[in-house]
């Protein structure tokens, strides 16, 4: 081995141990999650219920489409 082959295997080393850091450290930041994002408390039905809205139009839809 000579003295380049030396240095490029060391500089790959510092490459793989460096993005093998930066790559546990965004791991545990996303687990984490975001400061001061809370996370919202509802279930399927309130997601619904603040979505969904039979106005007159969704209706129309509705007897439309009945087979």
């Amino acid at each position: 081995m000579t003295a380049t082959d030396k240095k490029d295997q060391m500089d790959r080393r510092n490459f793989l141990r460096t993005a093998g850091v930066g790559a546990a450290a965004a791991a545990v930041a996303t687990a984490a999650g975001a400061p001061g994002q809370a996370e919202a408390a509802e279930n399927a039905e309130t997601r619904k219920k603040q979505r969904y809205k039979e106005t007159d139009h969704v209706k129309r839809y509705y007897e439309t489409n009945r087979l």
